[in-house]
């Protein structure tokens, strides 16, 4: 799955919110989970299992905006750009999935219907790019530049810490945990130390970072947490091609990890959230084995 840009907002609306438990079969539902009565417009189709709708707002879990939604396998792909739609937003820890989808009508008046994923920056760095110059200043208050990389292999991505969505930083954060545990394992990961900067930097202070880290169990010595001024964190992430709109508390934003070698160049980059811990660790493999033979 590759998150897409997410688009503006609809007026507020009475959103009930059930908690419970529940099994059933499959995935999502086999695990404890909050449940959330969802009503809203939808905006894009079904594609690749995930549908763009603009919701109202979900009191106690996030306020109305646009955003594609896993679906449940049942849900059929013939719901429509305009369609009015009721559904239950499951949640987890793992994951979230939209299901029990009811059509309650349809907006004519709905234009052109938009596709998940065609909006992009134009120019966005490819392996063997170099890291553009930043400044940006750690959980420790401590300045951290592009400087820092060099000596250093560095596994970047991007989070913010008040983010809700299961797929989206929470997941990014749970990954570069097993990344963490992993390095720790081989001396050969040594040099190799992970960087996660925040896109909220109004909100997430050094402050917040280091209070942050120390809960998800981040070594200071491998992990780092970067905030900056805001223009130069839209600088650097408009640099990984990570769209970024702030929308009321929440941002909608794309995501970005990659690996960048000893010498500020990207090694390896993923889009989205496909990724996994042994994707970065296989990455990290070849990277060594290439500097062992330079």
């Amino acid at each position: 799955m590759t998150p897409t840009r997410l688009f503006g907002t609809l007026s507020f609306a009475t959103v009930v919110m059930i908690a419970v438990a529940r099994t059933g079969p499959g995935d999502v539902a086999r695990q404890e989970s909050r449940t959330f009565e969802v009503t809203g417009l939808v905006t894009a189709s079904v594609v690749d299992g995930r549908v763009t709708v603009t919701h109202d707002d979900i009191p106690g879990y996030m306020p109305a905006m646009t955003m594609p939604f896993a679906t449940a396998p049942d849900v059929r792909p013939t719901l429509a750009a305009g369609d009015r739609v009721r559904f239950v937003l499951r949640v987890t820890r793992e994951a979230s999935r939209a299901e029990s989808f009811t059509v309650t009508g349809h907006d004519a008046s709905l234009g052109t219907v938009q596709t998940p994923g065609t909006t992009m920056v134009a120019r966005r760095l490819k392996k063997g790019d170099a890291v553009p110059p930043f400044t940006l200043t750690t959980a420790d208050d401590r300045p951290f530049t592009t400087a820092d990389l060099s000596g250093h292999v560095t596994v970047v991505t991007f989070i913010f810490t008040r983010c809700p969505v299961p797929e989206f930083c929470p997941l990014v954060v749970k990954r570069f945990q097993q990344v963490q545990r992993e390095l720790e394992k081989d001396v050969i990961f040594a040099d190799v130390r992970l960087l996660s900067v925040t896109l909220d930097p109004g909100f997430d202070t050094p402050q917040v970072l280091s209070a942050y880290a120390t809960a998800k169990g981040a070594d200071p010595a491998r992990w780092q947490f970067a905030t900056g001024a805001a223009g130069e964190i839209a600088r650097v992430a408009s640099a990984f091609s990570i769209h970024v709109e702030p929308d009321g508390v929440f941002i909608d934003h794309t995501l970005a990890t990659a690996v960048i070698d000893r010498h500020g160049r990207v090694a390896e980059i993923w889009r989205g959230n496909a990724w996994t811990a042994a994707d970065v660790i296989e990455a990290l493999r070849r990277d060594t084995r290439q500097s062992g033979s330079d």
